[in-house]
């Protein structure tokens, strides 16, 4: 991995957090909330925001080295290509965890695969736009 994919990756995983909070802590907080279940312990209060934020970094880096493999260096390319693959890899997590626990319903499954999309594809646009910077057209 090169210095220009790891700050893209940097750049995506900021973008990601402040999108995850946007989406989940804010507009769809309330469906989240109302559609998991509840017992005391399961959600901690107050959360752990930097590991959020690492989970973040992380997934920035990991969208931004993909990208760069693939060839998406363009907002356009890194904002498909993020939104389809996490919008399928969360639907196929979420029907495992589906399978095995009483966490989500189908129609969270959904909402949940939807809301990442979103929030990954943003973060893909601005990994692409970091990656393609500097390149002649």
């Amino acid at each position: 991995m090169n210095t220009k994919t790891l700050i893209s990756g940097i750049v995506a995983g900021i973008v990601t957090f402040f999108v995850g909070y946007l989406i989940y802590g804010i507009i769809m907080a309330d469906y989240f909330m109302s559609s998991m279940p509840s017992y005391p312990g399961l959600t901690k209060e107050p959360m752990e925001i930097w590991a959020i934020g690492v989970g973040n970094l992380i997934w920035g880096i990991l969208l931004a080295w993909s990208l760069n493999a693939a060839g998406a260096i363009t907002a356009s390319k890194g904002a498909v290509y993020a939104a389809t693959a996490f919008f399928l890899y969360t639907l196929g997590s979420g029907f495992i965890v589906y399978g095995q626990m009483n966490m989500y319903t189908i129609q969270g499954i959904f909402v949940e695969g939807l809301c990442t999309a979103i929030m990954m594809g943003i973060g893909g646009a601005a990994a692409g736009w970091m990656l393609g910077r500097g390149q002649k057209s």
